[in-house]
């Protein structure tokens, strides 16, 4: 690729990111996700709650073995499912040059931190994965749209704080992947518009307000993650497919605002 496509690559991330919220790049390997896919299941064994051991061929089936109920939201609890990154998987994201390209546009900057935060506990270098068991059994595992804008529990303005990384493992068409509103990261959302409730980590928007926008989910393919504007609507992505969908997300930080 000459120096030309390149900086037409480069461009395109700020360009659909300010545009429509979102943008998908290759950033994973086949590798990569067996190994993410690993670290899942040494977490899920390491808690012996049930007889039958999960690996990476049958994670897709975390439905059919987990059948206690009381079992799932153990493992469902945000202080259980997430993961450190390998150090080769750090030096990836840091040396990407697409989200260089993006960061230094938005944020003016070519550096930034990657941080879970879980509660007054902040994880540098962690991702949080989901398991979303198939909706025609399990109605309720996944909350409403939200904006990744607001977290810690509190209420953000600056859009320059943060990016987020959206990667599927397990469930890579629209039956599974995220739905996301595109445009809607243009939008001033009135926090008179969040539900009142404590069920869901995320202040998800009331029903009647997300008619507004009209939600869509993309095609993805093994290694590649969604970078979208915190401001953006997403969520709601009830799994209609087969197999237990597994994603990580994780989250990069203005090392001047957080």
């Amino acid at each position: 690729m000459n120096n030309s496509s390149n900086v037409d690559q480069y461009k395109k991330i700020y360009d659909n990111i300010t545009r429509k919220g979102y943008h998908k790049i290759k950033l994973f390997t086949k590798d990569d996700i067996d190994q993410f896919k690993k670290k899942i299941v040494l977490i899920l064994n390491k808690k012996k709650l049930i007889k039958q051991k999960f690996d990476i061929k049958n994670l897709s089936k975390y439905h059919q073995i987990i059948n206690e109920e009381k079992v799932h939201k153990v493992f469902s609890n945000p202080a259980n499912r997430y993961f450190k990154f390998d150090k080769e998987i750090i030096k990836k994201i840091n040396k990407n040059k697409e989200i260089s390209h993006l960061i230094k546009k938005t944020w003016g900057q070519s550096s930034f931190d990657i941080k879970l935060y879980l509660k007054n506990n902040i994880k540098k270098n962690y991702a949080a994965f989901r398991l979303a068991r198939p909706y025609k059994i399990y109605k309720d595992d996944v909350g409403g749209a939200h904006l990744d804008l607001h977290f810690n529990n509190k209420i953000y303005s600056d859009y320059k704080i943060l990016y987020t990384f959206w990667t599927p493992i397990i469930g890579f068409d629209k039956k599974y992947t995220l739905r996301i509103a595109p445009n809607s990261h243009k939008h001033n959302h009135n926090i008179k518009n969040l539900v009142v409730q404590k069920k869901y980590i995320s202040k998800i928007f009331k029903d009647t307000y997300l008619k507004k926008f009209n939600f869509k989910r993309i095609d993805m393919k093994i290694g590649e993650v969604l970078i979208f504007h915190p401001n953006l609507l997403h969520g709601g992505s009830k799994n209609i497919g087969d197999k237990t969908r597994v994603s990580f997300d994780f989250r990069i930080f203005n090392r001047n605002l957080s």
